[in-house]
């Protein structure tokens, strides 16, 4: 069984894979609260065992990061349960990906696997949405090449960021609201943040097709929050919930020996 992490600002997502590349076991961790290399090790056996999977039908691992400060604890949590060294995806790593970026190392780990993920499903053009701490859009041409890519402030940060920065307006859960026109101030700012996240969305979209050239462009939703957003958007898109995970899995497979 192949192990797959992808370590993000908001969770560490954990995916196990079986021989034939079925998706069986998908779990987080909070990334928030740093932990000792034990802890992660504890967490993720404790994990693997809720699913009836002993730590020893681990036999390969893989992950990718965009906080650095938590790859070295993870890969020594992930060596010291499984005796694997995972390898992490970045520069070097056969991707079978272009990338017309100034500086492909400093392309996040996480939106290379989304682009090989999108790709063994859906032919190219195509937009990947990541809606997670950030929202990202990365943008593959018609030839498959990663063109490059736009990063917006997340749904959360920008509920966070009008508590914070607003005197009157207090820190409130993020519910969809039933409505656009909102009456009172929990659904207002829900309304503002959700629709007002969807809206870019589209506009995104519409503005990444007219850059192309062309009439339009699909796009496919992933990340933590997809499905929170994806019913205030007016644009049809694919939902992949676990993306990344499966772009791990294509990424592994491209450098299996």
């Amino acid at each position: 069984m192949l192990l797959a992490i992808d370590i993000g600002n908001s969770s560490i997502d954990l995916g196990v894979f079986d021989a034939d590349g079925k998706l069986c076991v998908t779990s987080k961790i909070s990334s928030l609260c740093p932990r000792s290399p034990d802890e992660y090790a504890v967490l993720t056996d404790g994990i693997l065992r809720l699913n009836h999977i002993d730590r020893s039908d681990i036999t390969d691992c893989i992950l990718c990061s965009v906080v650095p400060s938590l790859t070295a604890p993870v890969r020594e949590a992930v060596t010291r349960l499984t005796g694997i060294l995972p390898p992490e995806v970045g520069p070097g790593m056969k991707t079978g990906l272009r990338i017309h970026v100034d500086d492909p190392t400093q392309l996040g780990a996480d939106l290379v696997a989304n682009a090989v993920a999108a790709l063994a499903v859906l032919p190219p053009p195509f937009v990947v949405i990541d809606v997670g701490s950030a929202t990202t859009f990365t943008v593959v041409d018609a030839k498959g090449s990663l063109e490059g890519v736009i990063i917006a402030p997340g749904v959360r940060m920008s509920l966070h960021a009008l508590s914070t920065d607003a005197a009157k307006l207090s820190d409130v859960s993020l519910v969809p609201p039933r409505q656009l026109i909102a009456r009172n101030t929990r659904d207002s700012m829900n309304a503002g943040v959700l629709y007002g996240h969807a809206m870019m969305i589209d506009g995104m979209l519409d503005g990444i097709a007219r850059e192309m050239k062309l009439a339009s462009v699909p796009g496919i939703l992933t990340g933590g929050l997809a499905g929170v957003v994806l019913p205030c958007c007016t644009h049809s898109m694919l939902h992949k919930p676990e993306l990344t995970l499966t772009g791990l899995l294509e990424i592994y497979r491209k450098n299996r020996k």
